[in-house]
């Protein structure tokens, strides 16, 4: 027998002492037993009261025979005064040793249990990571004063169960009371009787069945008063609901709860609530290799991170994985990760015996009511990470509230996920597992089901992005005719107030929009496919998303060729150009797609789009340098924005018509068209034309006052046409103002969250600073590559470079200087900007000695610069070489405090 049976024993014949039944008692026992069981009964009666110091023993032995709690008390009290005491146990044993027919015979002495439960599960030796939300579990627990009942709430197969145990594991020595376990099964179709499980609780607690009473409420008085005085663990595991585990909580502060349950259980009083979400990537990684073997893992670790991506981070998941990878050793780890990877095997590769992913989304899933089963199935059909809670709506073709109350539902059981959105608002996220289960579900469904719901959700995501492409729409309407495709009118929450939430909602919805058009277009729902990619095109011109717009409107047109509806595929055209030409991949199909916008926008008679399409083509040939055929498509523009009227599109024209007056050294004729220009887009209420208004006037200033001259004086002596040798730029009002005026445009700008205007801002007071030789051109130039890179601006890439290779020569690094000249050279041809960079090249050359290089790169610039009819200066090749051969020139500025620019960026 162990202590605690012995100490059992021991207390049950005292408290028969006590009570004078000694009697009865013999009479059972009289064979086998020379002395009387009287006598027998008082020596352990008094071992067991001189074990207590005082009068204690005697009191607690005699409320101990009326009280279970302070039975258990006595009980406790013993084995700890027996803990250090080997010689005491051992009296014990020989005290008890003449009743042993007795206590064989006589169950109805001891209780059926010893009263200190240890029901804990085994604590997996793999457990892995959570580290915090233990070290949370642990301290909650043993917190005095209260602060005992913790929550742990996750999807199925998270680990909430093993993540109490391995708590409860750790806090045993602060319950030596016991540990009491129970599965509530609050999964199942008939989850656990709380009269059962209080049952069982007070057996484990010492009390004989006979004592337990026979209704609910009974027992859980009964179960509160025997935990009133002790210090026990209840581990509640897999609850089902608030009402289920009300009466299983004790009434005292002596006791600590840990439950677990698939619900968020919001109405539980808990004092420590720990949501546990999936395991991030390293300690997946760590958890596949102690389950599958490090050396087996390791055999192929990049097939091995294939499967942690494909788990999700859900440790059913991995253990799963890893349990195939240890019992299957011949297959190939790629073997497996390629299984993974097919959406429609996966959850069945991950079932392995008994244990199967699919099977605990099922048992979560036949637990919703029918709304949230089909909401379920319904958000997942979309091909999409996430949606907008909104979005709920539309697919149940219910009201918002209703839809609401749904979602809540769903994330209470935890089949789906919400984060919040950086535009505000909360999004719908379903794990990638729980997504194939959604689909699956939704394939034994009738398809119109699905089909209906996603059709209601696109044409209020058409509505939606229409409300935001009217704020964004800088020149009014593009053209006429985008008005085929049924709409839903989405919640109000949905639709952009201003420009500022217009920009945010198409970053918050790009993605929802892109699995929009690809799913019109393999349903053949091709006016909503069109309609769509048409709404968000200018938004994603804002967000420098040209590879992406590129894709949707390939689908977009294809949809409109099969409608045979050449309005659609005019404004179709129109947008690829200038997702071709601002992204540099293809500026002669762009050329193509312009000029057949302009002829199908022109034949039906469509002067928005015609007007639209003209200035944009004058746009493509400006950027080409063609500034001739630029002023001339512009003009045409031009004239047809000012008979509609289209005063915003005629600002926008006029702004372009400046730069190419600039290029040709028409200073003041390019500060009288942007007057006109500012006037309009101010008239017309359009910051981002303001702004890049400003950007332009400062470019115009500056270039005014070294007369167009693409190197700083100190690097080029020579002649230029409109710059005089002696001129000293800082000391021109103009210089001023156009810093003033690049700073301002900055500001406007990013406020609009226009990243491109803001970056050629950038470049702007970058190139200033080069010519002033200040330090700060450094770090604006540093800033400006990095937007340049994030956003894919081919163009200002060069630019930024030309201006970066000038700081590194003159930082003693040459060498590096000539490289990244080369490269802004070899980017996007423009006779604008080969003209530019091809002359600081050469003078690069001259500086290293290389005189052939230095002719040859001066003979193309000079060919760029005529080619766009801008000024060069009127010098033999000769004598061009003779000022472009001299060393590196020293910038003094440079070595003077740095001063940063404190310039708004974009985030």
């Amino acid at each position: 027998m162990t202590v605690e049976e012995l100490v059992a024993a021991a207390v049950a014949l005292a408290i028969v002492s006590a009570k004078r039944l000694g009697a009865g008692l013999a009479d059972r026992a009289m064979e086998g037993v020379e002395q009387s069981v009287a006598d027998r009964l008082g020596r352990l009666y008094r071992w067991v009261t001189g074990r207590l110091p005082g009068e204690e023993g005697a009191a607690l032995v005699d409320e101990a025979g009326r009280s279970p709690a302070a039975q258990a008390l006595l009980r406790r009290r013993l084995v700890l005064a027996l803990g250090e005491d080997p010689a005491g146990v051992e009296e014990l044993r020989v005290l008890l040793s003449p009743h042993a027919p007795v206590l064989a015979h006589g169950d109805f002495l001891l209780p059926e249990s010893s009263g200190t439960p240890r029901q804990l599960p085994l604590a997996v030796a793999d457990f892995t990571g959570r580290g915090q939300e233990l070290a949370r579990l642990v301290e909650a627990a043993e917190r005095p004063g209260g602060g005992r009942v913790c929550l742990v709430h996750g999807p199925g197969g998270v680990g909430k169960t093993a993540v109490v145990v391995q708590a409860a594991h750790r806090l045993m020595l602060s319950f030596p009371d016991g540990q009491l376990f129970v599965d509530l099964n609050g999964v199942e179709e008939r989850p656990a009787a709380v009269g059962e499980v209080l049952g069982d609780f007070l057996v484990a607690l010492g009390v004989a069945r006979g004592r337990i009473p026979d209704d609910e409420a009974g027992r859980t008085r009964q179960f509160r008063t025997e935990l009133a005085d002790r210090r026990v663990l209840i581990i509640l595991d897999n609850a089902a609901s608030e009402q289920q585990i009300g009466a299983l909580i004790p009434g005292g502060s002596s006791c600590a709860v840990l439950i677990t349950s698939r619900q968020g259980l919001a109405t539980l009083a808990v004092d420590e609530r720990v949501a546990l979400s999936g395991l991030d990537e390293d300690t997946a990684w760590d958890l596949l290799r102690r389950i599958g073997g490090g050396d087996r893992v390791d055999e192929d670790p990049e097939a091995g991170r294939d499967v942690v991506r494909l788990c999700g981070g859900l440790p059913l998941a991995l253990r799963i994985a890893g349990a195939r990878l240890a019992t299957f050793p011949a297959r190939t780890v790629g073997s497996f990760a390629r299984d993974l990877a097919d959406d429609h095997r996966r959850l069945d590769v991950l079932s392995l015996g008994e244990r199967s992913v699919r099977a605990v989304f099922r048992a979560g899933y036949q637990a919703l009511p029918s709304l949230q089963q089909r909401a379920f199935r319904l958000v997942s059909a979309l091909d999409t990470p996430d949606l907008p809670a909104w979005a709920l709506s539309p697919l149940l073709d219910m009201n918002a509230d209703t839809a609401d109350a749904c979602l809540e539902g769903l994330l209470l059981a935890h089949l789906v996920q919400a984060r919040r959105g950086e535009a505000g608002g909360q999004r719908i996220v379903l794990h990638d597992l729980a997504r194939g289960f959604s689909k699956e579900q939704a394939a034994e469904q009738p398809a119109d089901e699905s089909d209906s719901a996603v059709r209601r959700l696109l044409g209020a995501l058409l509505s939606a992005a229409d409300a935001a492409d009217t704020q964004l729409r800088p020149a009014g309407a593009r053209h006429s005719g985008r008005d085929g495709a049924v709409r839903r009118p989405p919640p109000d929450d949905a639709v952009a107030g201003d420009v500022g939430e217009a920009v945010g909602w198409f970053e918050a919805e790009r993605v929802v929009l892109v699995a929009a058009v690809a799913h019109a277009h393999a349903r053949g729902w091709w006016e909503l496919c069109w309609e769509i990619t048409d709404a968000m095109s200018i938004a994603l011109e804002h967000q420098w998303r040209w590879d992406i717009s590129s894709q949707v409107h390939e689908l977009a047109l294809d949809a409109a060729d099969r409608l045979g509806d050449s309005g659609a595929r005019a404004a179709l055209l129109r947008n690829l150009g200038e997702a071709l030409r601002d992204g540099g991949s293809d500026v002669g199909r762009a050329a193509e797609c312009f000029s057949e916008a302009i002829a199908l926008f022109h034949s039906s008679g469509d002067a928005h789009g015609e007007s639209d399409a003209l200035g944009n083509l004058g746009i493509l040939q400006r950027q080409q340098g063609e500034l001739r055929e630029a002023a001339r498509t512009l003009t045409a523009a031009e004239r047809l924005f000012r008979a509609l009227p289209l005063e915003r599109g005629l600002a926008w024209t006029l702004r372009e018509k400046a730069v190419i007056s600039r290029h040709h050294a028409h200073y003041n004729q390019a500060l009288a068209q942007l007057d006109q220009a500012q006037a309009l887009f101010a008239a017309n209420e359009e910051p981002r034309g303001i702004g890049w208004i400003l950007r332009t006037r400062a470019d115009t200033e500056k270039e005014s006052t070294v007369g167009g001259c693409p190197l700083p004086r100190r690097w080029y002596a020579g002649p230029w046409p409109g710059c005089h040798i002696t001129s000293r730029p800082a000391q021109d009002p103009q210089w001023a103002a156009a810093r003033t005026h690049y700073e301002h445009a900055a500001q406007t700008l990013h406020a609009v969250q226009d990243h491109r205007g803001h970056t050629w801002a950038t470049l702007g007071l970058a190139d200033m600073a080069l010519y002033e030789g200040d330090h700060t051109a450094a770090e604006l130039i540093s800033r400006a590559l990095q937007e340049t890179d994030a956003c894919g601006d081919h163009r200002g890439r060069s630019r930024a470079l030309t201006v970066q290779a000038l700081l590194h020569a003159e930082a003693n690094r040459l060498g590096d200087a000539i490289t990244l000249a080369e490269q802004a050279l070899a980017g996007p041809r423009d006779h604008v900007g080969a003209a530019q960079a091809s002359f600081r090249l050469a003078r690069l050359y001259g500086a290293a000695g290389r005189h052939h290089d230095v002719l040859h790169t001066l003979q193309q610039s000079r060919t760029h610069y005529h080619a766009a009819g801008m000024p060069f200066p009127d010098l033999a090749d000769t004598e061009l070489c003779r000022t472009l051969n001299r060393p590196v020139p020293r910038a003094h500025r440079f070595r003077r405090h740095q001063r940063f620019l404190r310039l708004d960026r974009p985030h």
